[in-house]
């Protein structure tokens, strides 16, 4: 359909009701230029408006509403059905790539870089007609249970598809269970409670293990366990590593006084100065390197500096902390190219994630079968007897990559084998099956664990960290103004750390603000806006709204209240306490000392109602 014009177009005539809530009187000429002419999409559309018309996406129609008004205005749709041949043309090329083990993000790229035009919908639609699911709908589920479980009538028109689909969908199909059946077995035990005998000679094993345990730590013969392994217990406080180099990482951090923001900057300064030295192990350097890396680092950062200055105290516990914390970056640099991820393994023995599903399912059997609960409790022996069930059940793909003596076959078999194992232990732990092992939380004198691994492999993954991290608890100031912020050890009387971190003692010469002491900002107050009902605006406005507060003032107060009102400026803002009962008082606050008084009895969710008025309404209801 050809427009030499957008004024060519007739309008539809508008039905009689409330008026309009936006006004469109002069913007369908540019909605024209972009829609039409540019073949922009109502989202692109949308921030379009917001960047050369400086309003905020909040007060523009939704991306819906862009689209209804252009169906009024009559202009053509986007909308491009594929032909027959495209659809069939994409649907092999999909299928070929998937067979690949290629992810859906990288598939959507690659097929519009080989100049296939499908939008997302048409995308989505040709992934569900072949099936091509990255896991089953539930998950590893009991095979008994769905074995036993009744088949429910399908209709013709299912049956044909499944048919019509090829046996690559039928395999992932039987792999399938229906959402009644699994709604049925969600509750339902992985395997089959043991009878007493076999729980008698669990317990006894457990209890050969905790004593062997206990034997190898009287004799030194095993480092400390600052946390629970398998089902062994944490160690009882109070002892020292057998050696420096057994120093924890939590440690390390309480020792230097590092919070998990400075840990992370060392972190990374230091691999940087590694990979500039060509640094890979300090058993490895020449002489003096690795002390020249380390001098670098402490040079090039000021709170390490303070920390190593001679005149501090306990340099050598210093010393020594920073050392195994320098060398756990090395130990990560050389991991970091080595790990593989299952889509990589599937390609290297050569199957389909169908193929790599089927066989991982064979083994989450296996274990539930055997009742197999931790590789420590059922012995190196008993568990290479159920790796080798395993190989052998597999039409020998397994086996022959193992005996192929290939490093790279080998790795990508124990990798399949390890993601069955996590994959059992995750569902034994949701049905509480399983006593799980204590995680990595807080433990020891450090401000706690930090993100600071090795980067992440994918896309989706540093999407992750950085979703983790930013949902990360913001510590809550303590005065509300401007100080310097110390890490000092915080004990738990969970921790199972072996040796307590004494305060930092500094030389009254270094505490004063100068070369040595970093002067950190205040952390912003993260906070909640309610618009008052009183408060006088021309324009909409979002009746609640999400701020930060840099500071505790007003000034910085009336800032973040304003931050979506444009000129608006605050007449009153009061500060809500909720009531154990329910209810609510609110306090008017006009000085930074009532603020300050304000947040303290807020606690962590400071709530302000706000009056705002720009001068230009008449009122607001």
């Amino acid at each position: 359909m050809d427009h030499a014009s957008s004024t060519d177009v007739e309008p539809a005539k508008r039905r009689v009701g409330r008026p309009p809530k936006y006004d469109w009187a002069d913007k369908k000429d540019i909605c024209w230029k972009l829609y039409v002419d540019e073949h922009k999409s109502a989202s692109e559309i949308q921030k379009y408006f917001s960047q050369h018309f400086d309003i905020a996406i909040s007060d523009l129609p939704c991306r819906k509403g862009f689209l209804r008004q252009f169906a009024a205005w009559g202009f053509p749709s986007h909308t491009r059905k594929l032909t027959d041949e495209e659809a069939a043309a994409a649907s092999s090329r999909i299928q070929e790539l998937w067979n690949q083990n290629m992810n859906q993000k990288d598939i959507k790229s690659t097929i519009a870089a080989e100049g296939f035009q499908i939008k997302d919908y048409d995308f989505t639609k040709i992934w569900k007609k072949l099936g091509l699911r990255l896991r089953n709908e539930s998950g590893y589920k009991p095979p008994d249970v769905e074995k036993k479980r009744k088949r429910t009538r399908s209709t013709d028109a299912e049956d044909d598809a499944l048919v019509h689909a090829g046996p690559q969908v039928q395999v992932e199909h039987s792999l399938a269970p229906s959402d009644t059946a699994s709604n049925a077995r969600d509750d339902s035990p992985i395997a089959a409670p043991l009878n007493p005998e076999q729980e008698a000679l669990r317990q006894q094993r457990i209890l050969e293990i905790q004593l062997e345990s206990d034997q190898k730590l009287a004799t030194n013969k095993r480092r400390r366990r600052i946390r629970g392994f398998g089902h062994l217990p944490p160690d009882a406080p109070g002892l020292s590593p057998r050696y420096n180099s057994e120093t924890s990482l939590d440690e390390c951090k309480a020792i230097l006084h590092l919070g998990n923001e400075m840990y992370q900057t060392v972190r990374k300064d230091f691999q940087t100065i590694c990979e500039n030295l060509n640094i890979i192990k300090k058993t490895k350097c020449a002489d003096g390197v690795w002390d020249e890396a380390k001098s670098t680092l402490i040079r090039e950062n000021m709170h390490l500096s303070a920390m190593m200055h001679p005149l501090q105290p306990d340099q050598e516990r210093k010393s020594i902390a920073l050392d195994c914390l320098c060398q756990d970056v090395t130990k990560r640099m050389r991991v970091a190219d080595k790990q593989i991820t299952v889509a990589e393994a599937n390609n290297i023995i050569g199957i389909n994630p169908t193929e790599s599903k089927a066989i991982r399912r064979s083994l989450y059997e296996i274990l539930a079968a055997d009742h197999f609960e931790s590789r420590l409790l059922s012995g190196e022996d008993h568990f290479q007897e159920l790796r080798q069930q395993w190989l052998n059940a597999n039409d020998g793909r397994l086996q022959h990559a193992i005996d192929s003596q290939d490093p790279r076959k080998v790795k990508a078999v124990e990798l399949l084998s390890r993601d069955a194992m996590k994959r059992f232990r995750e569902d034994r732990n949701k049905r509480g099956e399983r006593q799980v092992v204590q995680r990595n939380a807080r433990y020891g004198p450090g401000p706690g664990p930090a993100w600071a691994a090795t980067a992440p492999r994918s896309k989706a993954g540093a999407e992750a960290r950085a979703l983790r991290e930013a949902q990360l608890p913001v510590p809550k100031p303590g005065p509300r103004g401007n100080q310097s912020t110390q890490f000092l050890p915080q004990h738990d009387g969970a921790s199972t750390l072996a040796q307590p971190v004494e305060p930092l003692n500094l030389d009254p010469a270094l505490s004063a603000p100068g070369p040595f002491v970093i002067e950190h900002p205040p952390q912003p107050i993260p906070a909640w806006f309610r618009l008052s009902p009183n408060s006088r605006l021309a324009t909409n406005h979002p009746k609640l709204w999400h701020g930060k507060v840099p500071a505790a003032t007003m000034k910085d107060l009336h800032a973040a209240a304003t931050s979506k009102a444009g000129v608006a400026v605050v007449t009153r803002i009061s500060g809500v306490v909720k009531n154990s009962d329910g209810t609510e008082d609110s306090w008017q606050i006009d000085l930074d000392d009532e603020l300050e008084v304000y947040l303290e009895a807020a606690g962590e969710k400071p709530t302000f109602m706000v009056v705002l008025d720009d001068g230009r309404a008449v009122g607001r209801s």
